[in-house]
């Protein structure tokens, strides 16, 4: 059973704007991106370590500072990482756990601050095998 969201409560949600997030804090981890959207300057990524919300994936902005065609997916970055929320009303985080047994008390915004690509010399390196069974 699918229940529509009231009138009052898509109000709510359609009211939030730019000036809506708060900075929570900064989250420090490590991962890879998934798939880059240079148009939108937006990022999926994966992260190994569960973020302060228990996701593992998200969605970043990317900065301008930052050259997207430089970003390559599937590759391992430390990623350094502005967590925003935008709070909704304790009405509507009550509707959503009743109805929809949705367990959210705001919307999350995620801002890439910076990043760092880690250890990529040992995995484009070749490698050399020393073969002493000849002899």
């Amino acid at each position: 059973m699918s229940t529509e969201l009231p009138k009052w409560a898509e109000e709510e949600i359609n009211s939030i704007t730019s000036s809506s997030f708060k900075h929570l804090e900064t989250y420090e981890g490590t991962g890879y991106f998934l798939e880059m959207d240079e148009e939108n300057r937006k990022a999926d990524v994966q992260f190994y370590e569960k973020l302060p919300m228990g996701k593992h994936i998200v969605t970043v902005s990317v900065p301008k500072s930052i050259k997207m065609g430089d970003l390559m997916k599937g590759f391992v970055y430390g990623y350094k990482v502005k967590i925003l929320k935008a709070p909704l009303s304790d009405k509507l985080v009550k509707f959503l756990k009743e109805n929809l047994n949705m367990d959210m008390d705001g919307i999350y915004q995620f801002e890439l601050e910076s990043l760092q690509l880690l250890d990529v010399e040992s995995d484009l390196a070749p490698t050399a095998v020393e073969d002493d069974s000849e002899g």
